[in-house]
């Protein structure tokens, strides 16, 4: 993202500056063309304009420009019944301009007969009193009103609107707190040089930094005011269309500017995208001596600028910070030259989700990363609620927290935001029970429980990857629940190996218990079928014994082999239609394979139209449970069965569905069962051996594997068969094809008839 912006940056440089210099004015014509663009012929260009390169000559013969009007006539002011009431005297001859000065008087009004005189050149009322100066738009020849030092409160947009020859308009020291927006934006004169400082303005519409109707302008100062926001109030936006002309500076300098703009604030302002901004390039923005706060916002901008950085000369661009005292008085060009990146931070508030007595902090330099800092804050719960970022670095140590349980899995914390966090810190808690809820919306997170007096470890544990997460070392009463621990474990090779080591109390001893037995743990060992087979046997009868030990130890592995071989081979038949693709058998009480259901697996295969019965939302209310899981079974494909650690209730129904999903599996070849070892359950932990089997001969899906996609696996299973199924029966149809060629009394049977229809 940040290259596509760098890229833009550049594209502004090319699109609007070279085009500018290759085709440069010509000395002899820039005067020609200023008094043509402005409708001024009285204005005279500097000679030494043309001693300066191309690009800068028009903008020099602009803003040094001097009228050749030099007959002004001299008016004098004076005041009638009092300094109310005042009129403009011609105690001279008779001009085609006149120009009057009445600096440091009593005046509160423009005089009564000001638009008496429609060839007032300039006028210079500074250091007066006036109020209002509305009556002014009647003096449609006026080149400068010099009205410093006044007490004018508003300027309004109309009052110069018409008057195309104002070329100097210095309305500094007043008390202006308000200008209508789009006053310079529809500028349409020759306006130069706006001077608004020293005034009491809190805020500058856009529309009164650029214009796009008047191609050039010198200066519009608002330095010395109080403006602190920049607004947008006629909602202005820039079109491709829109021209904004060469510009001119806009001296902002000396006001209470303190946050820089970020690149979302560039649609506020009117701009839709970062190429329009080039229409600005001809334009200089002044914003020196504010109390600048060096934050995040500057980042996207200043990774931008750094390779121009370099080429950069004015001195209005040398922009200071005010704070953090990190970068007190340090200009922005040097932390751009240096990439001073780090400490650009934004302090985020309770308005942006930060909890209370927690410092939250914005940092782009550093992974785009958001922190959460609430250490050392008493708390006893997780927050509630986090800022609205991306890579959230949770830092919840030294607390009181302790029932995590419950707080994981209450509805007053809202969870969603797990799926942002990428560290979690709960060192140094009270934490005697790790959660067990919404675990699997941490797993791409890191989290640190050491610290903590934990002293067991649930199975619900193992959805996470044991790299990320952080327990030092355990000490714990194993026993034979705790087995899954041996594979769960990284190895010991493995570089997070100390990341959490679980060690074992027996007879005094400290033991890991990636070193203990199923008897150590105290597991019951299943009683196996050991033939006893007497050494007086003859040698013939040890053997038949021997092999049908072995067969029926191993019945249901060498069936379940045996009818996957003779399914590859059977190319003769192939199933019929059947009303569902998937039933799906799971222990129905337990919450996290219910929200892995309805929030993976359900809509992973209705997306891709497998049509899927699972009892728990599918069964009709009132009917028979095992009348409708016989029927139901009976006409469905594929059964998931999701072995878990315990089934709970009075009736066994998974043990009823078991029997009947390996019924069906046994009288037709095209019914498939898929195994989900959940709790990572070994095959002599299971009641039903035949499932049993599927486990020993490796034919089942493990839920611990965090290198595939559950959900996408299964879905490629499903599909891969119906695909054959699908050549199945083509090939079908075209050897029965050929047949019908050969031999074409074999019409007159049904089974053929049949056969074909297919």
């Amino acid at each position: 993202m940040q290259v596509d912006k760098d890229k833009m940056y550049i594209s502004i440089i090319v699109l609007y500056v070279v085009p500018y210099i290759s085709s440069g004015l010509k000395p002899n014509y820039v005067e020609e063309d200023m008094q043509s663009m402005f409708n001024r012929p009285d204005l005279r260009c500097p000679t030494k304009c043309n001693r300066y390169p191309a690009i800068h000559q028009m903008h020099c013969c602009i803003c040094r420009s001097k009228s050749d009007v030099d007959d002004l006539g001299n008016l004098t002011i004076e005041y009638k019944e009092g300094q109310c009431n005042s009129e403009i005297v011609n105690h001279g001859g008779k001009h085609d301009f006149y120009s009057v000065y009445h600096r440091y008087g009593h005046l509160t009004f423009l005089p009564g007969n000001i638009c008496n005189f429609k060839g007032l050149f300039i006028i210079d009322l500074s250091f007066n009193n006036i109020t209002s100066i509305e009556e002014i738009s009647c003096l449609r020849n006026l080149d400068t009103l010099l009205l410093r030092g006044n007490s004018i409160q508003v300027l309004n947009k109309h009052t110069f609107l018409h008057m195309k020859f104002i070329r100097i308009l210095d309305l500094s020291f007043n008390r202006i707190d308000m200008i209508d927006p789009g006053f310079l934006l529809k500028m349409n004169g020759s306006l130069f040089y706006l001077n608004l400082s020293f005034n009491k303005l809190v805020k500058l519409d856009i529309t009164n930094g650029i214009a796009s109707r008047q191609q050039y302008f010198c200066e519009a100062n608002y330095s010395h005011n109080a403006i602190k926001t920049v607004t947008n109030e006629q909602s202005w936006k820039c079109k491709d269309s829109t021209t904004l002309g060469h510009g001119g500076m806009v001296v902002l300098s000396n006001n209470s500017f303190t946050s820089f703009f970020d690149v979302y604030m560039l649609k506020f302002f009117g701009f839709q995208n970062l190429l329009q901004i080039g229409k600005l390039i001809y334009y200089g923005f002044d914003f020196r001596d504010n109390k600048w706060n060096c934050d995040c916002k500057i980042y996207q901008f200043a990774k931008a600028a750094e390779r121009f950085v370099q080429a950069i000369t004015r001195d209005y661009f040398d922009v200071k910070c005010y704070t953090p005292k990190l970068f007190k008085d340090r200009s922005i060009l040097t932390i751009v030259k240096e990439r001073q990146y780090e400490n650009l931070i934004c302090n985020l508030s309770l308005a942006d989700k930060c909890p209370p007595r927690c410092r939250c902090i914005y940092q782009p330099a550093v992974r785009n990363r958001t922190v959460i800092d609430c250490s050392n804050s008493y708390r006893t719960k997780i927050p509630h609620a986090l800022p609205e970022y991306k890579s959230l670095e949770v830092d919840l140590s030294n607390n009181d927290l302790c029932d995590l349980q419950n707080q994981f899995k209450s509805k007053h914390t809202n969870t969603s935001y797990f799926e942002r966090v990428r560290l979690f810190n709960f060192t140094n808690n009270k934490i005697e029970i790790l959660p067990r809820s919404n675990l699997f919306l941490l797993r791409t997170a890191e989290i640190d429980f050491r610290g903590n007096t934990i002293n067991s470890l649930h199975r619900s544990l193992s959805v996470l990857n044991p790299c990320n997460i952080y327990l030092g070392t355990i000490i714990m009463q194993c026993e034979c629940d705790d087995i899954w621990l041996q594979q769960w474990l990284p190895k010991e090779e493995s570089k997070c190996a100390k990341n959490l080591q679980v060690l074992c109390r027996k007879e005094k001893q400290l033991i890991s218990i990636k070193n203990m037995s199923k008897e150590d743990l105290g597991c019951r060992i299943p009683n196996k079928n050991i033939i006893g087979i007497s050494i007086f046997i003859v040698a013939a009868f040890v053997l038949v014994v021997l092999l049908s030990a072995v067969i029926y130890i191993f019945r249901f592995e060498i069936y379940i082999i045996g009818r996957k071989v003779i399914k590859n081979c059977n190319r003769s038949s192939f199933p019929l239609t059947l009303s569902y693709d998937v039933y799906i058998s799971c222990n129905e009480d337990d919450e996290n394979i219910r929200l892995w259901l309805l929030s993976n697996l359900l809509p992973n295969l209705e997306q891709k139209t497998i049509k899927v019965f699972w009892p728990c939302r599918d069964s009709v209310i009132g009917s028979l449970r095992e009348q409708e899981i016989i029927e139901v079974m009976s006409s469905s494909h594929y059964f998931i069965i999701i072995l878990s650690e315990k089934y709970n209730g009075p009736l066994r129904w998974n043990e009823k569905e078991w029997k009947y999903a390996w019924h069906n599996y046994t009288r037709d070849l095209h019914r498939e069962i898929i195994i989900v070892n959940y709790d990572l359950l070994a095959a002599n932990e299971i009641a039903q051996k035949y499932l049993g089997a599927f486990l020993r001969i490796g034919q089942y899906i493990d839920f611990s594997n965090h290198k595939k996609s559950i959900e996408n696996e299964i879905a490629s299973m499903i599909a891969k068969n119906y695909n054959k199924m699908g050549n199945y029966a083509r090939e079908n149809r075209v050897i029965a094809e050929i047949e019908e060629e050969k031999l074409p009394f074999l019409k007159k049977y049904p089974l053929y008839s049949k056969l074909v229809s297919r």
